[in-house]
């Protein structure tokens, strides 16, 4: 896969379809508990990353209109990083397995 050669640029690119499925399934799926659950589980981390900036959430000074740009931005980091790291481990994998097979078929 040439792709893989890039890897940050496609930790960006799923990072962003990530972010973007998230938002999809938040407004267009219906209401029930695994949709809540799953839109919890999904923006969590951007909600803590965001408190270390405003730590009170959206009451701490001027947070309100800042506060969900935060949590945002960081989702979207962390998606990325997610994707970069599962890409970075994929290639140390194959590197790893084609060095394996390289040296047992050289035998």
């Amino acid at each position: 896969m040439p792709m893989l050669k890039r890897p940050l640029v496609l930790a960006l690119a799923l990072g962003i379809i990530t972010w973007f499925v998230v938002w999809m399934v938040e407004d267009y799926v219906p209401y029930s508990q695994s949709k809540v659950a799953f839109i919890d589980a999904m923006s969590i981390t951007g909600a803590v990353i965001a408190g270390i900036a405003y730590p009170q959430g959206v009451h701490t000074g001027s947070g309100v209109p800042w506060w969900g740009v935060w949590v945002m931005v960081a989702n979207l980091a962390v998606y990325i990083a997610f994707w970069y790291g599962c890409i970075r481990l994929v290639l140390y994998v194959r590197r790893k397995i084609g060095l394996v097979l390289g040296s047992g078929q050289a035998e």
